[in-house]
């Protein structure tokens, strides 16, 4: 019991931040075990469960805001749907040190990115194959490695210059094709915790409820930095850690 309490305080510490940046569900399994000694493959499975009653929270509160671009959402999500299902089947196949230094280089190129002066310049809509391919790159990698698909995303909508706070978005929705499918083949393995789940889920829900207007309240330059520097040091985190497996 006491154990749960803790991460749940933890758990609501980071939606808080995932509310306010969009960033933050990298943190977790991590934090399940390094700190607290739970089985990686346990806490991946959980964490990806968790997602779903949290990112409904976080889509709903920014989509009453306006931030989410819904044509670009179904692009991302259709494409994330079979691509998190394979994600999720090769992970117990595949080794995560080569997937988690390309995600850390990408984290860090859309960290400097985003800390650059921002450019006065006309945002352009995506097109629909570049979507289809952000999705569907950002399912299977989301799945193999247990982060959050704002995680894989985000850096990249940066990278094309798309405002921070639709970028946070799309991060917020890609998340729930990525974590059902996922969730259904952790199921089927036999790898999902439950009552760790349900703990992290509405820990999650609390701090990104908390969170999101944070967001919405923070001038877009500041946001922009403070997103920026999130996903840098969750870049170089992730390359650290990769240093010593």
């Amino acid at each position: 019991m006491d154990s749960l309490l803790v991460i749940g305080l933890i758990a609501t510490a980071i939606g808080v931040v995932i509310g306010a940046t969009g960033i933050g569900g990298v943190l977790l399994v991590p934090v399940l075990t390094l700190l607290l000694g739970i089985d990686v493959k346990r806490a991946i499975a959980a964490v990806l469960l968790s997602y779903l009653p949290s990112c409904i929270v976080a889509v709903t509160l920014y989509a009453r805001r306006g931030s989410i671009p819904w044509r670009e959402a179904k692009l991302v999500c259709l494409a994330a749907l079979p691509t998190a299902w394979l994600g999720a089947r090769a992970a117990q196949y595949a080794h995560p040190v080569v997937l988690e230094e390309i995600i850390g280089v990408l984290l860090i190129a859309g960290g400097l990115y985003s800390l650059r002066p921002s450019r006065m310049r006309e945002t352009r809509a995506l097109s629909a194959p570049l979507l289809l391919a952000l999705g569907g790159a950002t399912g299977l990698l989301a799945a193999l490695t247990g982060a959050g698909g704002a995680f894989v995303l985000l850096p990249a909508l940066l990278l094309l210059d798309t405002p921070v706070l639709p970028a946070i978005g799309l991060g917020m929705v890609i998340a729930l094709p990525v974590a059902g499918l996922a969730s259904v083949a952790n199921f089927e393995a036999g790898l999902l915790d439950v009552w760790l789940a349900a703990t992290l889920g509405v820990a999650l829900a609390l701090g990104i409820a908390i969170g999101t207007p944070i967001a919405h309240a923070l001038p877009q330059a500041l946001l922009r930095r403070v997103l920026g520097s999130v996903v840098l040091i969750a870049g170089a985190a992730m390359l650290v850690h990769t240093a010593y497996e």
